[in-house]
């Protein structure tokens, strides 16, 4: 950065700029040769040289399609964030990347429960989509957004509390059996309802593995093992991981029996006219739990009924984890404790130790005598 004089009355102001060299020569005096040699280093570094111009002009839309096509069509609930990115589109899609600051996320954070009614976890889940997406805009494609931090870290987000324990007891689970069998015929015929059928095997599954929705949805008939007694799920895990849940063998005689769609090897093909591809089970859900009489319940709660049952019956936790799906054993230990609660319901193991212990060498003589 310099200026040198080529002869009187012209000088030639050098600097750097994007990893090159500028010149630029100056008919005039050294004072006014100095000015422009400031001017084009404030206009460098405040980044408002041309190309950066056109750079920052980069449209909300554009960088939800970008996103989209990287992120979002790629996670297992492609599904869901479709709706999300869509909703995010519809209200800042046509602003700058550059113009969505804090007070702008906040804003659009508000209205998914203000305006749009949606519940605080799920107005999270939105809020997590804007995060991840505006995370991107600020890292890896930082020069065609103009953006250096993420906005979305400056939105104050309520959390709900996410440790939910709510799972079926005994009682309950009986009942949703006897809800699940009544409605498996068409009334007053031999025939099979197929709707309740789908449903039922659904459910099944997932208060038998631990399952979540999507990756029921998704499990195909060559994810069924029968010989090992397994259930692969593949439903766009990291890496092109799988995991395996085990499959009792009540839940294989009633897979069994389920009716395959000709030419589908998925086992719940999305229903004809579906255009979103989300498949979803709330209504006829709604009306199974109010026919069992089980109240402030959701389908997620199944998983948890699994992990839950699964723990009180002296389960590992890792083990657990690993037919959860966790990347994380803090997401299993929320079930530590039950297996903590329910130890003097299952300590069989201990009391014979305790036999063992207590026995008497004489007989023990005894037992060998007899045995021999």
């Amino acid at each position: 950065m310099s200026v040198v004089k080529l002869s009187e009355g012209l000088y030639e102001v050098r600097w750097r700029e994007e990893g090159r060299q500028k010149t630029k020569r100056i008919h005039g005096g050294y004072d006014l040769a100095r000015k422009i040699l400031r001017k084009k280093l404030s206009t460098r570094d405040e980044n408002r040289h041309l190309d950066v111009k056109k750079e920052i002009n980069y449209r909300m839309s554009e960088l939800i399609d970008r996103y989209w096509t990287h992120y979002g069509s790629r996670k297992a609930s492609a599904d869901r964030e479709k709706s999300i990115v869509e909703g995010i589109r519809s209200e800042l899609g046509r602003m700058f990347v550059r113009e969505v600051d804090g007070v702008a996320v906040q804003r659009w954070y508000e209205n998914l429960t203000a305006i749009r009614g949606l519940a605080d976890n799920t107005a999270v889940r939105h809020f997590n989509v804007m995060h991840h997406m505006m995370e991107k805009a600020t890292t890896i494609w930082s020069k065609e957004t103009g953006l250096d931090r993420n906005p979305a870290d400056l939105v104050e987000v309520r959390r709900p509390d996410d440790s939910r324990e709510r799972y079926l007891s005994e009682d309950e689970l009986r009942r949703l059996m006897k809800a699940l069998d009544e409605r498996m015929y068409r009334k007053g015929t031999k025939d099979l309802n197929q709707t309740n059928l789908r449903m039922r095997l659904i459910v099944l599954i997932a208060v038998s593995t631990g399952m979540r929705s999507a990756e029921i949805h998704r499990l195909r008939w060559s994810d069924v093992m029968y010989s090992e007694g397994l259930l692969a799920v593949r439903a766009k895990l990291k890496k092109g991981k799988v995991r395996y849940v085990p499959m009792p063998s009540e839940l294989a005689a009633e897979v069994r029996r389920y009716p395959a769609v000709i030419d589908e090897d998925r086992i719940f093909p999305p229903n004809r006219g579906d255009k979103s591809g989300r498949q979803r089970l709330e209504g006829s859900f709604d009306d199974l739990l109010v026919r069992a009489r089980i109240q402030n319940f959701w389908f997620h709660d199944l998983r948890h009924t699994f992990a839950s049952w699964y723990m009180m019956n002296g389960g590992d936790l890792y083990e657990l984890a690993k037919i959860l799906g966790h990347s994380n054993i803090k997401m299993t230990e929320r079930y530590a404790k039950l297996g903590r609660e329910h130890i003097t319901k299952t300590s069989t193991t201990a009391k014979v130790i305790w036999s063992l212990m207590k026995k008497k060498p004489e007989q023990e003589e005894g037992d060998q005598q007899h045995v021999a």
